[in-house]
């Protein structure tokens, strides 16, 4: 969590971090919004002794995930997308509807990870009961804001990344939903960033200096992170590093191109009626649980010793597809999983932690390349620059890896670009900054942006089309 002020400059500062992961709960893997809230309200409590005059509080969170709402309640903790079940749904819905025309009736082409029409889909008719009872259905930011005392609603940029949203409209996709038979009456209404949508609930501010608003900002974390971003002409490209990779380039308008579904790209809706032309790749998920099974074990897992030991590996070695099915969920062992992939595709096997972090790496970096690629040649416009946000910007070795994979120089900040982005968002709607240009001149002003060039290493190029074959 973060707090921030604008008096002629932007100040970001952070002042509480816990973790968040899937748990197991039954059959189920849930978000505990229990332990979040409680954790939210530790951070509210320090920013008031931060500073006494708190004014407002605005929650972005990733997307896809939901939870369900009755008499005022919420009914059970939220599905995590990351849980199996939430795959079985999709040969059911392309049953009744194509890709192409969810595409055309949403601008959502992803098909690597679940998203909220799958989920909502598979509670429709697994968990009908459920459906029934339920009063209003609350994306995750929604969720956690009404939990602290907003009013329920619904957000434009977190909605248009649920595919059952309307871009060209603006408002839900009735006519598909309707096609799927899923219910429309339970969705929320839908409002733009910078709204006011409550206080602060009295039992949880009672403790506090000052009574905050609790505002809309642009709350999923990736239309948050690229608010953030010093974009400019020119250089609108952006990758939002994290669990996933968010990869785009921000346009006026969604391209709901034939070509564009064809290279399974994406559109979301960003600050001021613009639109995320994107692509998102499984990140830095794969080392985490890789990470997880190596403490467990005893080994090396620390981040700064891994990439110690990545460096000590000869570069372009054995390469995954990160994007493949074995990596996208939470079963299994994911060593196992990429060893495997390794050995099933021809490759040399990685067996060090060293030498499966640089896999890793490389993989991603170069996965990233090969992705922005098509995206900038469907959207018709190019980048001499790629914007780099999220916990990445940290990791000097990976950043310089990006560069020189995509041959094009990576800035590299700022690191919480989604605080940013949410802080600027909130200024916007008490008009302390006119727009979100102003607010990125900020940013790139006042905030700390690296600059990682291309390296002369030879290899790059093969190493490239090497990845094209893995993921043809």
């Amino acid at each position: 969590m973060f707090l921030g002020s604008i008096d002629g400059n932007l100040d970001v500062e952070e002042i509480h971090r816990f973790d968040n992961r899937p748990v197991e709960s039954g059959d189920r893997y849930v978000w505990d919004v229990e332990y979040l809230r409680e954790e939210i309200l530790e951070g509210i409590k320090k920013a008031d002794e931060n500073d006494e005059n708190v004014k407002s509080i605005a929650i972005d969170t990733w997307g896809l995930d939901f939870g369900l709402i009755k008499d005022g309640e919420l009914m059970r903790d939220p599905y995590s997308y990351r849980d199996p079940k939430m795959k079985s749904t999709l040969d059911e819905i392309l049953e009744e509807v194509s890709k192409e025309e969810i595409f055309k009736a949403t601008g959502i082409n992803h098909w690597n990870v679940p998203n909220t029409l799958w989920q909502y889909h598979y509670i429709t008719r697994e968990e009908p009961e459920v459906i029934e009872e339920a009063d209003k259905v609350l994306m995750m930011p929604q969720l956690v804001s009404f939990m602290l005392g907003a009013e329920t609603c619904g957000e434009i940029t977190i909605a248009s990344t649920t595919q059952m949203f309307d871009p060209s409209t603006g408002a839900w996709a009735e006519d598909l939903l309707a096609k799927l038979e899923l219910p429309a009456e339970i969705l929320p209404d839908l409002r733009k960033h910078g709204a006011k949508i409550g206080e602060l609930s009295e039992d949880f501010a009672a403790e506090l200096n000052n009574r905050p608003e609790i505002l809309l900002p642009a709350s999923h974390d990736t239309g948050a992170a690229v608010a953030g971003m010093p974009l400019g002409e020119g250089h609108r490209a952006f990758l939002s590093t994290g669990s996933w990779f968010i990869l785009g380039v921000e346009l006026e308008r969604p391209n709901l191109s034939t070509e564009a579904f064809q290279i399974e790209a994406s559109n979301e809706m960003g600050v001021e009626g613009t639109s995320r032309f994107l692509k998102n790749i499984n990140g830095f998920f794969i080392l985490e649980e890789c990470r997880k099974k190596w403490e467990e074990e005893g080994k090396i897992y620390e981040y700064d010793r891994l990439i110690e030991k990545a460096r000590e590996v000869d570069p372009f070695g054995p390469l995954i597809d990160p994007d493949a099915d074995p990596f996208l969920t939470v079963e299994g062992d994911m060593v196992q999983k990429i060893t495997s992939f390794c050995r099933n595709t021809g490759q040399e096997v990685p067996e060090t932690e060293g030498e499966i972090s640089r896999c890793i790496y490389e993989s991603l970096a170069l996965k990233t390349g090969v992705t922005l690629e098509s995206l900038l040649d469907v959207a018709g416009t190019e980048t001499e620059i790629l914007h780099l946000g999220g916990g990445g910007t940290r990791n000097e070795f990976f950043c310089k890896m990006l560069a020189s994979a995509m041959r094009i120089p990576v800035l590299g900040g700022p690191i919480e670009a989604a605080a940013c982005g949410n802080i600027l968002t909130q200024a916007m709607a008490y008009g302390e900054i006119e727009n979100v240009k102003e607010g990125r001149k900020l940013v790139r002003d006042g905030m700390k942006i690296h600059e990682f060039k291309p390296g002369k290493e030879r290899g790059w190029r093969k190493a490239e089309e090497k990845m094209r074959d893995l993921i043809e």
